[in-house]
């Protein structure tokens, strides 16, 4: 992947996240589930945690200080990464990473809206950048395992 394209995907989960976010913020009353599918709704929240309300009692501080460092170290790797797929991995996470971060640095916590359940259990609640981090994990998981599949003699 060209590190252009990389860009254009990071500055593109960002641009949407946000616009996603404001637009639950419009048109969803807090609190209010909003039936999509029969396993989905969209239902207003704010999380002041990370993903899925972890670090809930650390400060907004120290939130935002973990996330900008964690940012940047994944930036780094994908400024210097020459594979392709690690790329796609690296530019999801960083692109979700960053749509959370503007969230938090702007509002004070992340938006979500996402409410996944089924047999009356829920999944808690995310948006699009989270979706962003966990697809970019699964690839760069992927990735390592086949790089280490292709290193053994």
């Amino acid at each position: 992947m060209p590190r252009t394209a990389g860009l254009v995907l990071i500055f593109g989960v960002i641009g949407l996240d946000l616009a996603t976010k404001a637009w639950a913020r419009a048109e969803l009353t807090f609190g209010e589930p909003n039936q999509v599918l029969p396993l989905l709704d969209l239902t207003l929240s704010f999380n002041r945690g990370v993903a899925f309300g972890l670090m809930r009692a650390a400060g907004g501080l120290v939130v935002l200080l973990v996330t900008a460092a964690i940012s940047l170290v994944f930036g780094l790797w994908f400024w210097r990464e020459p594979r392709p797929c690690t790329q796609l991995g690296l530019a999801l996470v960083l692109g979700g990473a960053l749509g959370n971060f503007v969230d938090r640095l702007t509002r004070g916590e992340v938006t979500d809206f996402l409410d996944v359940h089924a047999l009356g259990h829920h999944w808690p609640a995310f948006n699009l950048a989270d979706t962003a981090i966990t697809c970019g994990a699964v690839v760069l998981v992927i990735d390592m395992l086949r790089v280490r599949k292709e290193a053994r003699p």
